[in-house]
């Protein structure tokens, strides 16, 4: 089967359609990733086993706003719309690249559309109310024209039921971002990444935070968190990028038991992940699509064998619990943080290892990607 992978950014840190375009060339199928072009990139490249192709537009230098976003997302349509509406399937990565294959699906009525929701699309983050009920729309109007619908949590996947089955939604599945690989706990001591670079003493307890450095995921209360425990042997690494780097740099400044770590490649995050004590997931249920998360680092930290401290969200409370991996922080505030932090660095990791074995052995991408290949095969 021909199947374009549409994802509307430029496809250099996308690792879920990553994943995605590997395993269904894996599974014999023909994939190109339709991205976007960005400066200095190739508009035509092999992968491992898929190709990708960056389409130009000419008015991407345009400025920010409403009327220059539909021109931006008019020529992008006609572009990609024009180009990709004769193979087999799309793999629509968000809802932008949804209402793209809706439009191309009129054009070929033998195209499958597979709407791949990230987030709960019509409740992301800091979206405007306006924006947030234009999603609902579309998603009410165009839903029953997928072949399938998948989310990355089951909450996420409750909630599309709950709110389109009215509207003709197809069969909902769970694909959810847990890494590729072989679990890397298994493979002998940790490395120090995290001590050598930093000169961290051995006896010491590193906390991580790995991702964006972006609004509500929780950055600022961690940073927060920080200042009083000087002298507690408790170590914050951030490692990452995004809109908050002036702030992560600032702390980094400021209080010397806080360290700032560039990103590192998709191939190597799972060894440094293995560096850390504890991994952090403050991510604050500002909407639903935080709510009910369940982000990459989670299972980063799952797999290298880290425990985890997690804000109260339910769905990675629940598989935190059950693999009895970490805990949740009852109160999402400096204080609560911090409490948590010295409670689990006093108390040590040891309870948590037989979890995180367990989590080892049963979590991987290759039991996620049978589900894409049953979809695909349908």
């Amino acid at each position: 089967m021909r199947i374009a992978n549409v994802v509307l950014n430029d496809f250099t840190r996308d690792n879920r359609v990553l994943k995605i375009s590997r395993s269904l060339a894996e599974d014999g199928h023909d994939v190109t990733v339709v991205a976007l072009h960005g400066e200095g990139l190739p508009t035509e490249e092999d992968a491992d086993g898929f190709k990708v192709v960056r389409t130009r537009i000419a008015t991407s230098k345009l400025p920010r706003g409403t009327v220059f976003g539909a021109l931006k997302m008019a020529e992008l349509a006609l572009r990609v719309v024009r180009r990709w509406r004769k193979v087999d399937a799309w793999h629509c990565n968000d809802i932008e690249a949804f209402v793209l294959g809706w439009c191309a699906q009129r054009l070929n009525s033998r195209l499958q559309l597979i709407y791949d929701c990230h987030e709960f699309e019509a409740e992301r983050n800091a979206k405007p109310v306006i924006e947030r009920k234009m999603v609902a729309w579309l998603e009410r109007r165009m839903i029953r024209k997928a072949k399938a619908v998948i989310t990355v949590s089951p909450s996420i996947a409750a909630a599309y039921r709950e709110r389109y089955t009215p509207h003709g939604i197809p069969e909902v599945h769970l694909v959810r971002n847990i890494p590729e690989g072989r679990p890397p706990a298994a493979d002998g001591p940790a490395p120090d990444h995290f001590r050598s670079r930093f000169g961290i003493p051995a006896g010491d307890f590193i906390a991580l935070y790995q991702g964006a450095f972006t609004y509500n995921r929780g950055l600022e209360t961690a940073l927060e968190a920080m200042r009083g425990l000087e002298d507690s042997g408790i170590h914050l690494v951030l490692m990452g990028y995004g809109p908050l780097q002036h702030l992560v740099d600032e702390a980094g400044d400021q209080m010397p038991h806080v360290h700032v770590h560039p990103a590192v490649a998709y191939e190597d995050v799972l060894a440094h992940t293995r560096s850390a004590d504890v991994g952090l997931v403050s991510v604050k249920p500002t909407c639903l699509s935080y709510l009910y998360c369940l982000p990459n680092k989670l299972f980063e930290y799952l797999l290298a064998g880290v425990p985890v401290l997690s804000n109260d969200l339910p769905d990675c409370r629940k598989l935190i619990d059950d693999f009895h991996a970490g805990r949740a922080v009852e109160v999402g505030t400096p204080e609560g943080w911090r409490a948590a932090l010295l409670a689990m660095k006093e108390e040590g990791t040891t309870e948590f290892k037989p979890g995180l074995e367990k989590a080892g052995r049963q979590l991987s991408w290759t039991k996620e990607s049978k589900v894409l290949q049953g979809i695909y095969a349908g």
